[in-house]
């Protein structure tokens, strides 16, 4: 869920009449690789709107937290919830204050990773006996693309190679033997080395995806 990510979404703030909304949500890891930290701007309809959200596992309560604040209102959101299908689904609870309708209202967040480079965003009010959407967003992960001048391999230093017949899997916050790779580069992706760690390196792909590959898997490009 770290990168810049194009937004493009529709606000149910009134029943049965939808609000466009576009906006840019810049994200990264930080500190020490537990806290995805996220900035927001953007517009609806014609205002102008900017959050601030924190995202992260608890380990002590085996549960996400979510932190989520915004030009809107002196409100904070703080949401619980967890993860599954290896981590492309996660599911937000919390309550807030709503200023507009003066009462407190539950919200349901879902997130679903569709592949690398596009998520969806759906919120509920599930305050009272339906479930009522808020909010459907689509997000488009920004792609870095190759420049394609005199050098056409820009900046990237290295390409992933197959190992034992398979794509080179990725972990985003370090391997970690316990629980499935959050992804995989196929044969041939562009990647500019950040560092090496051993039998692991971390790398940037062209896709603009910052993480561990098996320093095995690669391949030097030579200029």
């Amino acid at each position: 869920m770290a990168g810049t990510w194009d937004m493009k979404a529709k606000i149910f703030a009134v029943p049965g009449q939808a609000l466009e909304a576009i906006g840019v949500e810049v994200a990264r890891i930080h500190p020490g690789g537990f806290w995805l930290i996220s900035d927001f701007t953007g517009t609806a309809g014609r205002m102008k709107f900017s959050g601030h959200g924190v995202l992260g596992y608890e380990a002590h309560k085996k549960r996400y937290t979510g932190v989520w604040t915004d030009s809107v209102a002196s409100v904070m959101l703080i949401s619980e919830g967890q993860c599954e299908k290896n981590g492309h689904l996660n599911t937000m609870i919390g309550k807030a204050y709503d200023p507009m309708t003066k009462r407190m209202i539950t919200y349901l967040q879902v997130t679903e990773i569709k592949d690398a480079n596009t998520k969806i965003f759906k919120m509920y009010d599930t305050s009272g006996k339906r479930k009522t959407l808020m909010m459907d967003a689509v997000y488009k992960r920004r792609v870095e693309k190759i420049i394609k001048d005199a050098n056409p391999l820009g900046h990237f230093t290295h390409t992933i190679r197959q190992l034992g017949g398979l794509d080179s899997p990725y972990y985003i916050n370090g391997p970690q033997q316990a629980r499935p790779p959050d992804g995989r580069f196929k044969p041939g992706t562009f990647v500019r080395l950040v560092r090496t760690a051993g039998s692991y390196s971390v790398v940037k792909s062209e896709t603009g995806i910052t993480a561990h590959v098996a320093s095995a898997s690669l391949k030097k490009i030579t200029r």
